[in-house]
């Protein structure tokens, strides 16, 4: 047994007898369950998935109109208007479908969670619009969600080498400016050299831009701008001084550091799951043979597929001869009447799921851990982009980026939105347990405020004790709120004072 003396600040002595002591305090963190969707949920899940395929080639500026027109073949074309109002005919995002009125439900535990992902479609009206629809399950406050101007800054410097192990905390800006370059290829923009985003224009080229890039490099690119313009830390922090002790710029990329390590290992323990969805090209061909009739197996799973399958053809029929009219665009003539098979594009078929399985994860815990940190409690306007005239607000644009990453993966058929949904607040989870044991460490009082990715105004409060480590919360207004995704706390070990 490891026998550790703490000197406080009094004539105490804090004798700890736990087998860690010495090391840094690292709480578990508990890995949510694969979503469990009902057949209606599958559904709409399908149909979202469906429709951001057959609209990958849309200017992104054109995705808000409801008159801007695909066209699959010389004989088929739809507006986007005609688009929404197929996907609003389901009854999982109509909100004028009662709950109760769905058919199977995923269990009771997970009927919140699935109430969630279900109102995150919607506006403050409970409809599904335009504007929802592309904001990937992020209360943002501005509408959809186009390009984040944090593109602007996503400069590649280099080809990335990472995952590399991180300069200590203490370690100047110049070293982690380096350890970024061949971390994850990130750096600052310099004249005359273009942002990585020079030729986003639709959602497939976002989509190739995301699954190209390693998934912390516009964050850390972000930073590394913000901190080179002197964006304010959040006020919090400060101490008696009126600064925010101990914290710096590099104390600030060791928590990146930290929060994309955990992240990414996280991701990485869910990929490898047993229990985690088929992929949605694999549920679009059991979909096709469903609506074939060529498969009669009677088990709960194919019921489930069965039953969505069945719900689309009844509520979406335009949608699913959309989709089979722009498969048998391109690749020729199909076997099936409904023919749904993923990708539709032909540059998603290069496009692995694993490519980007930590790419939400990582941009939920950096976002979160940025918006935290710097100063977004109100709107601030920050010259991010190169050119002189361009402001953006930090938190907001942090938000757009997290949505845009999972919009990408929705748009190759890659993942589910549910899965996004829930990847982004397994992100949000790590960066709060990663700031909560930073600010315990430093046993003074301090607090964080920040916008999470469901609207809501959080903060971190920090109060110091006279030994050992501070104790922080998680508060809500007035309200103390748990800890998410914390798993059970492990077993008490002695600790004396003498």
């Amino acid at each position: 047994m490891i026998r550790k003396q703490t000197p406080s600040r009094s004539n105490l002595r804090v004798i700890d007898g736990s087998q860690d002591a010495g090391k840094a305090f690292v709480r578990p963190l508990m890995l949510p369950d694969a979503p469990d969707l009902g057949a209606q949920e599958l559904a709409a899940e399908m149909a979202e998935i469906f429709a951001m395929s057959l609209i990958a080639e849309c200017h992104l500026s054109d995705l808000d109109n409801p008159h801007c027109v695909v066209q699959i073949d010389p004989a088929t074309r739809f507006n986007l208007h005609e688009l929404l109002c197929e996907l609003r005919s389901l009854p999982w995002c109509d909100a004028r479908t009662p709950a109760k009125d769905l058919g199977d439900l995923p269990a009771t535990d997970d009927m919140d969670e699935a109430g969630h992902r279900r109102a995150a479609r919607w506006n403050i009206e409970s409809q599904l619009t335009l504007g929802t629809l592309f904001r990937s399950g992020v209360a943002l406050t501005s509408g959809a969600a186009p390009l984040s101007g944090l593109f602007a800054t996503d400069h590649a410097v280099g080809p990335a080498q990472g995952p590399l192990p991180a300069p200590v905390s203490a370690a100047p800006l110049s070293l982690w400016s380096r350890w970024c370059a061949v971390h994850s290829g990130a750096g600052l923009g310099l004249p005359g050299r273009g942002a990585s985003n020079a030729d986003i224009t639709t959602l497939s080229e976002l989509a190739e831009h995301v699954f190209k890039a390693p998934p912390a490099r516009a964050f850390h690119s972000a930073t590394l701008a913000s901190l080179a313009h002197g964006s304010p830390f959040d006020p919090g922090l400060n101490g008696l001084t009126g600064k925010a002790e101990g914290w710096t710029g590099g104390r600030l990329f060791a928590l990146l550091a930290e929060a994309e390590s955990r992240a990414r290992w996280a991701a990485l323990r869910r990929l490898a799951r047993a229990d985690r969805l088929s992929r949605p090209a694999v549920t679009a061909a059991r979909m096709t043979v469903h609506l074939a009739r060529e498969e009669q197996q009677s088990d709960a799973a194919e019921a489930r597929y069965r039953g969505a399958a069945d719900e689309l053809a009844r509520s979406a029929p335009n949608l699913l001869n959309w989709v089979s009219r722009a498969n048998k665009a391109a690749r020729s003539r199909q076997r099936f009447e409904h023919s749904l098979f993923l990708p539709l594009g032909t540059a998603a078929e290069t496009m692995h799921p694993s490519d980007t399985a930590t790419h939400v994860v990582v941009a939920g815990a950096l976002a979160t851990l940025m918006k935290a940190v710097f100063d977004t409690s109100q709107p601030r306007h920050l010259r991010l982009a190169s050119k002189a005239d361009a402001r953006m607000d930090l938190g907001q644009e942090l938000d757009r980026l997290v949505a845009n990453t999972a919009l990408a993966r929705v748009v190759t058929g890659a993942y589910f939105p549910a899965e996004n949904h829930q990847d982004m607040r397994l992100g949000q989870a790590i960066a709060l347990q990663v700031l909560r044991t930073a600010m315990e460490e430093d046993n003074r009082s301090a607090s964080l405020t920040f916008r999470d990715f469901d609207g809501r105004i959080l903060q971190l409060v920090s109060h110091p004790r006279q030994f050992g480590r501070g104790i922080a919360e998680l508060r809500q207004g007035d309200v103390s709120l748990p800890w998410p995704q914390e798993a059970t706390p492990p077993a008490a070990h002695l600790t004396a004072v003498v």
